[in-house]
């Protein structure tokens, strides 16, 4: 026989006897639960599933994670800037252009020692006293020698002015989009700070007209003073004037007004540079980071002491249209920036976002330790550094 198949219970006499011989057990009756415990019971399952309902809602509403993270093939010491949605940086001898999702889109070789600008979308590089103006698929539309050394050029929508020769007596070149020059502006009696562009209704037109600023100082006189004048490329100065002993450092337009920072407040200013509204007084601040979403123009500021004090920022400021308000972080930050809808804070393990209208900022973990912000591309993405290496990342909105 199989053992495998065989199945026997063996039961001795002894074993029988025993058995039969129990006496047997009575069962007692339980007694029927009360309806008081059946309820608490009932209260405590809900506020049980309750609980669980509650901890998912927070673990969605507050993820920890950011977005895709993108490593670009630069380094820090590339002179690297945002570019719409993608990043332009310079390797010693070439321009590169590269997707934000990766990837390189153009290169276009300016030579040694050059230097450039971006706005919109157009290009600006310039290298002893080579001129470049390229489009935003890396087209060259314009290359010429100037007149002497170039000391920096900016890139407007359809011109780029250089400026060339000793900072305090020079000539801005302005060009069109064509190649065409149509200014040579002296600059006399001050010393060159900067040139930008910007977009105004003037009284000659309806439509908002490209026109241009440019910022010196003053130092004839027993005072410093800043000096401003707006002019309309190819045709005429539209408006000259003093701005006082302190330092302009950023200047920017909303809806064709300019304002003009310096470290005690932010003066508003007509194409004409006439004054257009009381000054916003932001002493102890310094405007960070400026985007105009829709037609809104968010301003962030930071505490003007923590500024150049590495990670110590704690809190920052935020105005658009009626609004002006203080925003404490959670943690410190080495940079503060400005998305579509969030304004962020930056540490080197984490970001927090908080959404214009609000107040309380959210936690999200970084995938990489980072060291440096560099800026912001568009859908809410920002140029990062961990030591030498650059990451793009994707933020939370």
């Amino acid at each position: 026989m199989d053992r495998k198949k065989k199945h026997v219970t063996y039961v001795s006499s002894m074993n029988a006897t025993l058995k039969n011989s129990r006496p047997a057990r009575k069962r007692k009756k339980r007694k029927p639960m009360s309806a008081q415990l059946r309820m608490a019971i009932g209260i405590l399952v809900v506020f049980a599933l309750l609980a669980v309902v509650v901890a998912y809602a927070l673990r969605s509403a507050n993820r920890t994670e950011v977005g895709r993270v993108t490593r670009i093939g630069a380094t820090l010491n590339q002179n690297i800037m945002p570019f719409g949605d993608d990043v332009i940086f310079y390797d010693g001898t070439t321009l590169h252009c590269v997707a934000g999702t990766g990837g390189n889109k153009w290169s276009y070789q300016v030579g040694p020692n050059a230097d450039y600008d971006a706005s919109g979308n157009t290009i600006t590089a310039w290298s002893g006293n080579d001129l470049y103006i390229l489009n935003d698929r890396g087209s060259l539309i314009y290359n010429n020698k100037m007149s002497d050394d170039i000391q920096f050029a900016s890139a407007g929508e359809n011109y780029v002015a250089a400026f060339v020769g000793d900072a305090d007596n020079g000539i801005v070149n302005v060009i069109n989009k064509n190649g065409q020059t149509v200014d040579n502006i002296a600059i006399e009696n001050q010393t060159l700070l900067d040139i930008g562009f910007f977009k105004a209704v003037t009284s000659s037109s309806a439509q908002a007209t490209e026109l241009m600023w440019i910022l010196g100082l003053d130092t004839t006189g027993t005072v410093i003073s800043c000096e401003l004048q707006t002019y309309h490329p190819g045709k005429l100065m539209m408006g000259n004037s003093s701005l006082g002993e302190h330092l302009i450092y950023k200047i920017f337009d909303i809806d064709g007004v300019l304002n003009i920072v310096n470290t005690r407040q932010i003066m508003h200013y007509t194409y004409r540079v006439v004054e257009e509204s009381s000054p916003t007084l932001i002493y102890g601040y310094t405007v960070e980071d400026v985007k105009t979403v829709g037609k809104e123009t968010y301003q962030l500021l930071i505490p003007a002491q923590e500024q150049n004090q590495g990670m110590e920022i704690n809190n920052v400021r935020l105005i658009y249209g009626n609004v002006d308000k203080v925003m404490h972080l959670p943690g410190e930050c080495m940079a503060a920036s400005l998305g579509t809808k969030c304004v962020y804070g930056f540490a080197p393990n984490a970001v927090y976002a908080c959404r214009f209208n609000d107040t309380t900022f959210t936690t999200y973990s970084l995938p990489v330790q980072v060291t440096a912000i560099l800026g912001m591309i568009s859908d809410n993405r920002v140029i990062a550094a961990s030591g030498s290496e650059i990451y793009v990342i994707e933020l939370p909105t």
